[in-house]
Formats: structure tokens, C-alpha cells, sequence
């Protein structure tokens, strides 16, 4: 997908008829007169683009709000039901595909077996294949899938959405996800970094929002998302967030593709601990793994984590006291080492500033299993539901044609 047709960061008209859905969507205006009110603009003028709303079958009305005097307004509010999104996050050693309702109510997650290394083609072929399935598996009209987002590990070009070096997937260099998923369907496919995607799931969590924030993936690679001012910050084409390359104290265990001597990719993401575990006789092949022998107290798995927990810490100080975020959320398989998550925290603590440090929270991701899945439904959402692709669809509404054609044989007047 070009920039072109990216609608969700285009410009819109105050009080046009994208506007008014952006106002119903985010709830700061639930009723016509509220809308006049807000807006300025003629009640008249302001019924004529909610009734197209309406039409599209994206805004409903119903109830009444407390009476101001008159006759009392009808509340308005987004039609979850009007559609749903597809979202997706691949990565080293899992899939998981969900489908969101358009008010961004999860319908289903499902974990699926899809062979990433068997290159871009055949895992596009998959998860297709595997989204259709859950929304069959879901009774859903596939009629009303509206767009689908997909996070890798990997660093991702914006706007093209096209995948950039990844360190353990080489197969998928250059990989154009949206260009393969053009084989299957016409909707709008959006490809995003992981770690990228978990900050945009914990932006807006449990009811509150962060305008500052870090989210760290910590999994077999790692990764970071930054929220700024409200906004996903990805830099002039991207890769902003990309830390690992980073050079830390250590041995690296494992190559990276940035050719930095001991990046802190190679010697302290979950892969590069993996590595260093097998050299030592554990078994271990995946991060979970790591966490698994990391609760078992083994002093030497310990140490290790320990270490790593050190080496990510350092990086992230210097970034924390640069960026002076509200929240650091860590996320990912490996976030739920316990010794290595006490270890980032002690190094950012010790080495931030006081100013920076005195405000900031330290925090594992409030639902780590599914931030990447959760963070793509929010990406495309704001994509489908953007106001200049509402404005679209009600001009495509409007130019089409009725369902009565006018009687040629009726007598017109002289």
C-alpha cells in the first residue's frame, strides 16, 4: 500500500462527514444537536451526513439522552456489527490470527501452525487460509472483512510495508505481504513492525492512555515500539525502535544481520540465550524455553538471564533518559523472566535520571499473550474507519445508482 493510499494519517474537513463519524466513533459527541453544537454547523446541515452514516450501516440511533428542553435527542453510536478487521502477529515460533469487531471488541484469537521459514509466498497462502477458516469457525460473513494488519519481527519500510533484513528470517528480505495478499482479496493489508504493535495494543489498556511510551518486545529478537505525543513514532521510513543493533559488553552467541560486533541482538534477546544455554548443555530451543529454566532457580540459567536482563537495561537507559517516556511496557515471551525483567528494571533505575526516573513506570504488558494481535486490530481499525476513507464510501454511496429506474413510458408534461 502507497502512501497515497494510506487514509487513516490524511487530512480532513472540520464538520464533514468524516469528521462527524471520527466524533461519534470516539465518543465526544453522541447526538445530532451535540454535533451542531461542536461543530457550528447547521442541525440540518449535520442530519443529512449522519443519515449517510446511517445508511452505511456504520452509525446507529437509538435510546434518548437526558432532555436540554424539547424533545429529547437520540443517542448515536458506532455499529460494531457494520464489519470486522483481521488481525495477525507472526513470529519466530508462533501465529496467531484474531478477528475484531469494529468498536475493537476481540471476536476470536487462535493460535495456528503456519511454517514461516517455508518463505513469504506459502505463509501468506496459510494465512489466508487461516484467517477464512476462523471466520467461518466464527459464523461471519466474509463479505464484511474491511481490511486486514499482520506484525513481524522484523523491521518493516513505511509506508510500503515491505520487510527489511530481518535477523532470523533471511528467506523473507523484501518480502511485499500486501502484494502477495492482493492474490486473495481487494481490502486494505497493512504490515507493521511487532514490538510496534504491542505499544499501540498498551496505549490505550484498561481504559487509560499513555502519550509517552516504550513498549520492548523481548523474544527471540528485540524490539521496540515508542508512542509520541499520542502517535506511533516510526522515524523517516521505519525503523525507529530498531535497539538491538546496539553494541553492549558480551560475546555475541548467534550472527545478526546488522554486522555490529556484539550487538545487543546477538548476546541478550532470547534467541542469543538460547545459543549460549546449548553451548552450556541445556536444552532449550525456544524463549519460553529459557523461561522455563530460568523458574526452575538453576544458578547458572539464572546468571545468564541476569546478565542479559543488564545489557538490555543499559541500552534502554540511555533511550529512557533521552526520550523521557511516562511508561515502559515489557513485552514478549521473554517478559516473563522474572530474574531478567529485575534486571532491566534495577540497570534503567540506576542509570536514568532523577527527573526522568521519578515519574516513569516499569511495567510487564497487561495481556502479553495477545498485545500483538490486539495492537493489529487497533492499526487497521484506525485505517477502515479513517475519516477520509469514510468520505469515500459515502461518495461511492451516493454516486450509486437506485434500485428504481424512471418509467420511460410515463406521459411528460408539454
Amino acid at each position: 500500500m502507497t502512501r497515497a493510499e494510506l487514509f487513516r494519517e490524511s487530512e480532513y474537513a472540520p464538520g464533514s462527514v468524516g469528521d462527524i463519524f471520527r466524533l461519534i466513533r470516539s465518543g465526544a459527541a453522541n447526538s445530532r444537536s451535540t454535533l451542531a453544537r461542536q461543530i457550528g454547523m447547521a442541525p440540518s446541515t449535520i442530519s443529512l451526513r449522519v443519515d449517510s452514516l446511517i445508511r452505511l450501516g456504520l452509525i446507529s440511533e437509538a435510546g434518548d439522552e437526558q432532555s436540554r428542553g424539547g424533545r429529547r435527542a437520540r443517542s448515536l453510536e458506532l455499529s460494531s456489527g457494520a464489519g470486522f478487521v483481521g488481525a495477525m502477529d507472526v513470529g519466530a515460533h508462533h501465529v496467531q490470527v484474531g478477528i475484531a469487531d469494529l468498536g475493537g471488541r476481540m471476536l476470536a484469537i487462535e493460535d495456528v501452525p503456519v511454517a514461516i521459514e517455508d518463505g513469504p509466498a506459502l505463509a501468506a497462502d496459510a494465512l489466508w487460509a487461516a484467517l477464512r477458516s476462523l471466520i467461518a469457525a466464527n459464523e461471519l460473513d466474509e463479505a464484511q472483512l474491511l481490511g486486514v494488519a499482520i506484525g513481524l519481527p522484523a523491521p518493516i519500510e513505511y509506508p510500503s510495508g515491505r520487510v527489511v533484513l530481518p535477523s532470523f528470517m533471511p528467506s523473507w528480505h523484501n518480502a511485499d505481504l500486501p502484494g502477495l495478499f492482493a492474490e486473495f482479496t481487494s481490502i486494505p493489508v497493512l504490515v507493521e513492525n511487532d514490538a510496534n504493535l504491542i505499544a499501540l495494543a498498551e496505549q490505550t489498556m484498561g481504559g487509560e492512555s499513555s502519550d509517552q511510551l516504550l513498549a520492548i518486545k523481548l523474544g527471540t529478537r528485540i524490539g521496540c515500539g515508542i508512542i509520541s505525543d499520542g502517535r506511533l513514532h516510526r522515524g523517516a521510513g521505519g525503523a525507529a525502535g530498531e535497539i538491538s543493533h546496539t553494541t553492549v559488553q558480551g560475546t555475541s552467541t548467534i550472527s545478526c544481520v546488522c554486522g555490529t560486533p556484539n550487538c545487543l541482538e546477538s548476546v541478550a534477546s532470547g534467541g542469543a540465550i538460547v545459543a549460549r544455554l546449548a553451548q552450556l548443555g541445556y536444552t532449550a530451543q525456544t524463549a519460553a524455553d529459557v523461561v522455563e529454566l530460568g523458574r526452575g532457580g538453576d544458578a547458572q540459567v539464572v546468571d545468564i538471564l541476569r546478565s542479559a536482563g543488564t545489557s538490555i537495561g543499559g541500552v534502554l537507559a540511555s533511550i529512557v533518559n533521552f526520550f523521557n517516556p511516562r511508561d515502559v511496557i515489557l513485552g514478549g515471551a521473554m517478559s516473563a523472566s522474572a530474574p531478567l525483567v529485575a534486571a532491566i528494571r534495577a540497570e534503567l533505575f540506576q542509570r536514568c535520571l532523577p527527573l526522568v526516573g521519578n515519574d516513569l513506570d516499569v511495567r510487564a504488558a497487561r495481556s502479553p499473550g495477545d498485545a500483538g494481535v490486539r495492537g493489529a486490530a487497533q492499526l487497521i481499525l484506525e485505517e477502515v474507519l479513517a475519516p477520509a476513507r469514510i468520505e469515500q464510501r459515502v461518495r461511492e454511496l451516493d454516486d450509486s445508482p437506485t434500485d428504481t429506474a424512471p418509467d420511460d413510458t410515463t406521459t411528460q408534461p408539454a
